[in-house]
């Protein structure tokens, strides 16, 4: 039996069509349309009434939400970030860890693995993402500094269970060992990041010859311009916006930077090395009130999470929905674009252009419908309907 969705506005990947729909058999989708389709009698057919027809939405960069974390270690814990994050349309995620013990850092890639191939009503747990502990002292932000250390491929392989399913690595590229680590992450296909840095320019162009191609939560927790001898350097800030080989993630979540830091970004990026991200915390989509993070507490106020002596933020408590409705609403960001910062351009990042992040043939399933306020009535991952 296929699935058919109709009487959409498709969103594409460069432009939106203003009637079409998809039809969806054994998890993938099987054909898009823009005429009149037959079904036949055995097909599921649901009318979009108008709403918009988009790939689901995928996040590389979700600690927790639903009152549960990656570092809680647990499948259960997994699948409530899963569950919670799917009613907002997010189809596809990486559990994402923080700076902790080596040994809680491999209970919580272990439990991650478990749940990408376990049956749950959640997003698709697409693979691992590390950040930290290889991370810098003075832009730590909301990581616990008792268990900061320097970068190596054995200390990598010690606390990730021999880098199994790890897609994605976020680290200080100024750290003794990153470069070695960067190169041989990147010969495994891992997209390996800048983060919670301290760099400079120089360093930076170095980062990228060695493996670095990306940037994590940028202008967040990273240097910028600075004088130490009188004379201006360049930090990582600038690295990212003027260096073309390096991709970026921003939080749109409205809090964490103004619109106009987004447009900025946006005009030194190609919008295809743009990629929206929430940084999700355990109070994603949970009251306000005092939580915490990796053993560190956290005060969720006036829809801002942060560290409880408000020295830094922790996180977000944002959904996908959320950082899509910001960079439309309030960025002015073409729908199309936006969708594709939160869908294709992700999964390429990691490497899984091929099957997710856009509505075509041969894709997974994974199709979320919206109205003009981008609120997500309905969620479909490969081809079994999560949310209606």
């Amino acid at each position: 039996m296929a699935i058919i969705l109709y009487n959409g506005k498709l969103v594409l990947r460069d432009n939106i069509l203003d009637q079409g729909g998809v039809v969806v058999e054994d998890g993938k989708i099987s054909k898009v349309f823009s005429a009149e389709f037959t079904p036949s009698p055995s097909d599921r057919v649901i009318d979009a009434a108008g709403r918009y027809i988009s790939p689901g939405f995928i996040d590389a960069h979700v600690h927790g939400g639903g009152g549960a974390d990656t570092m809680d270690g647990t499948e259960e814990a997994i699948v409530q970030i899963a569950e919670t994050h799917a009613r907002h349309g997010m189809t596809g995620f990486l559990p994402t860890t923080l700076t902790a013990s080596p040994e809680n850092i491999r209970k919580a890639c272990r439990a991650v693995r478990n749940v990408k191939i376990c049956s749950h009503c959640g997003a698709s747990v697409l693979g691992i993402h590390l950040e930290g502990p290889f991370i810098s002292m003075k832009y730590k932000g909301a990581q616990n500094p008792a268990y900061l250390q320097s970068p190596s491929i054995e200390a990598f392989r010690a606390i990730s269970g021999a880098g199994e399913d790890v897609l994605r690595i976020s680290m200080a590229p100024e750290l003794p060992g990153a470069f070695e680590l960067a190169a041989y992450l990147r010969r495994k296909g891992v997209l390996v990041s800048a983060a919670h840095t301290d760099a400079d320019y120089s360093v930076m162009q170095q980062a990228l010859e060695a493996g670095f191609s990306h940037v994590t939560h940028c202008f967040n927790a990273m240097s910028g311009i600075r004088s130490p001898d009188y004379y201006c350097r360049a930090g990582v800030i600038e690295a990212a916006l003027e260096l073309d080989g390096y991709s970026a993630e921003i939080i749109s979540d409205g809090r964490h930077m103004p619109p106009e830091m987004i447009r900025l970004l946006l005009k030194c990026k190609r919008s295809d090395q743009v990629m929206l991200t929430s940084d999700a915390t355990r109070p994603a989509d949970m009251p306000e009130g005092e939580y915490e993070l990796g053993g560190l507490p956290v005060l969720v106020t006036d829809g801002v999470a942060m560290l409880a002596d408000r020295t830094a933020f922790a996180g977000s408590v944002a959904t996908a929905d959320i950082l899509v409705r910001n960079a439309v609403k309030n960025v002015g960001i073409p729908l199309a674009k936006a969708v594709a910062m939160a869908s294709y351009n992700v999964a390429k990042s990691v490497g899984l252009e091929k099957c997710r992040g856009s509505l075509a043939e041969g894709m997974a399933g994974d199709v979320v419908m919206f109205d003009d306020d981008i609120r997500v009535s309905f969620v479909m991952r490969e081809g079994n309907i999560l949310f209606d």
